[in-house]
C-alpha cells in the first residue's frame, strides 16, 4: 500500500512540473497554412507559400467545373493567389490593396449564397482557376521577380485581411473589372438588376490604360454562325438595322440583329468581344467591331485604381469612389 500511495504522489508532483502545452499533439503545420487539393480519388497538400496569421480559420472552396474537383484554400492563401491572377504585381501597393478588400468582398458575398449543384464548394469563378493557383504558376509568370513580387502581393494582403466593403453592414457584390472607356458601368445597364453601390462613376485614369481600344473583324459566314437561332440571309450589309442605343458609359444596350433586339452583352458575349462598349462597321471583310475598354465595366476598374493610387489615394478611397455609399471595415 505504501508503494501505490508513493507511486501517486510522485505522478501527481510530475504532472504539476510538466507544462501543460508538452502534454498536447503539436500540429506542424499550425504555422504554416496549407492549400488542400480535394478530388474524388484522393486528397494532397501542397505546402503554403506564406505564415497564416493566428486568427484565420475560415476558408474558401472552389469548384472547378470541367474536372469536377473541389479545392480548399485558407481565405488568405486564396486571396494571395486571386490578386496575383486579377492585377499585374508591378501596380502601386494601395491599388493591390483595394484589388484585395474587392475580391475578398467578392467571395465573401458568393460564399454566403446557398448555390445549388456545386458539390460542397462556394463559387466556381474564380480567375484563371485552377491553373494560376499554384506555387509553380506564380514562378512562370514572375520569373526572377517572384520573390519580390510575392512578398509585395503578400504584405499587400496582410495589411488589409478581413477588411470588407459593406453596404448596410453587410457585404456587397463587389465587382470589378479591367477597364473602360473613361467611366464605369452601372449594374443595371449591364446585368438588367440595379445594386445601390454598383452605379457609372467616372474613371478618367482608364483613357490612358494600353490596349484599351481593340479591333475584332469576323467574316459574314462567322457572324451569321455566331448567332444560330436569327434568320441571316441575303445581303449581309443589311443584318445590322441602325445605329447600337448606348447608355451614358458607351455600353451598347439595344442593337437590331436580323430583325431582333439584341443587347451589347449578348453580341459581346457571342462573339467574344473584350466588351460591350463597341461600334460596328460592314464591308467586304465582314463585319469590324471597334471594341473600348475590357470587361463589364462594372464596379472597381483595376486600372483605374492603379492611376488614383499613382494620384496618392489609399485603398479605401479607391474602393469608396467605385462603389457608392459604402463603409470599408
Amino acid at each position: 500500500m505504501r508503494s501505490y500511495l508513493s507511486l501517486c504522489f510522485v505522478c501527481y508532483v510530475l504532472f504539476l512540473v510538466i507544462p501543460l502545452p508538452l502534454l498536447k499533439t503539436t500540429a506542424a503545420t499550425q504555422d504554416k497554412p496549407t492549400t488542400t487539393v480535394t478530388t474524388t480519388a484522393s486528397t494532397t497538400t501542397a505546402t503554403a507559400t506564406t505564415t497564416a496569421p493566428p486568427a484565420e480559420q475560415a476558408v474558401f472552396k472552389v469548384l472547378d467545373a470541367s474536372a469536377g474537383e473541389v479545392y480548399t484554400f485558407s481565405e488568405r492563401d486564396f486571396l494571395i493567389y486571386t490578386v496575383a491572377a486579377e492585377m499585374p504585381a508591378s501596380y502601386p501597393v494601395e491599388a493591390l490593396k483595394a484589388q484585395a478588400v474587392a475580391a475578398y468582398t467578392y467571395y465573401t458575398y458568393q460564399r454566403s449564397r446557398e448555390l445549388s449543384n456545386m458539390q460542397g464548394a462556394h463559387f466556381s469563378d474564380a480567375p484563371s482557376f485552377p491553373d494560376a493557383y499554384s506555387t509553380e504558376s506564380m514562378k512562370k509568370r514572375w520569373g526572377d521577380q517572384y520573390d519580390t513580387y510575392l512578398q509585395k502581393i503578400t504584405a499587400a494582403v496582410d495589411a488589409v485581411f478581413g477588411e470588407l466593403v459593406c453596404y448596410e453592414n453587410k457585404p456587397i457584390f463587389a465587382a470589378y473589372h479591367s477597364c473602360n472607356n473613361g467611366r464605369t458601368a452601372a449594374a443595371k445597364t449591364v446585368w438588367g438588376v440595379d445594386y445601390p453601390y454598383l452605379q457609372s462613376v467616372v474613371s478618367s485614369g482608364d483613357t490612358l490604360a494600353p490596349n484599351l481600344v481593340s479591333t475584332v473583324t469576323v467574316t459574314d459566314k462567322e457572324f451569321a454562325a455566331a448567332f444560330p437561332t436569327l434568320k441571316l440571309t441575303g445581303d449581309a450589309a443589311k443584318w445590322i438595322n441602325g445605329k447600337p442605343t448606348l447608355s451614358d458609359d458607351g455600353t451598347v444596350t439595344a442593337l437590331a440583329v436580323g430583325g431582333q433586339t439584341l443587347t451589347g452583352r449578348e453580341i459581346r458575349q457571342a462573339l467574344n468581344l473584350r466588351s460591350a462598349c463597341f461600334s460596328v462597321s460592314h464591308s467586304d471583310k465582314g463585319f469590324t467591331f471597334k471594341v473600348k475598354g475590357y470587361g463589364h465595366g462594372v464596379g472597381m476598374s483595376q486600372h483605374g485604381a492603379k492611376a488614383m493610387a499613382e494620384q496618392g489615394l489609399s485603398y479605401k478611397e479607391i474602393l469608396t469612389h467605385y462603389y457608392k455609399g459604402v463603409t470599408v471595415k
